[in-house]
């Protein structure tokens, strides 16, 4: 299903326990290393991009973190 958004779709994807933990804990580190990142960049327009790469990943940790209390 192709959202109103030009570029997004929704995909579905089955994931073990293990599998769910461990991409949490990717998706963790990253947006660790991201705000500390984001924290140095004085850029105006790459510190707009990481900040969308922030929200990008706080929203998929959102999901699997919601997904994961529900199963």
């Amino acid at each position: 299903m192709v959202t109103s958004n030009k570029a997004a779709a929704t995909i579905e994807l089955t994931l073990d326990r293990a599998e769910s933990d461990e991409l949490v804990q990717l998706l963790e580190h990253t947006l660790g290393e991201t705000r500390v990142e984001l924290h140095r960049t004085h850029t105006p327009q790459f510190r707009d991009a990481v900040q969308h790469e922030e929200g990008i990943l706080e929203g998929v940790l959102e999901k699997l973190r919601s997904a994961r209390s529900q199963g």
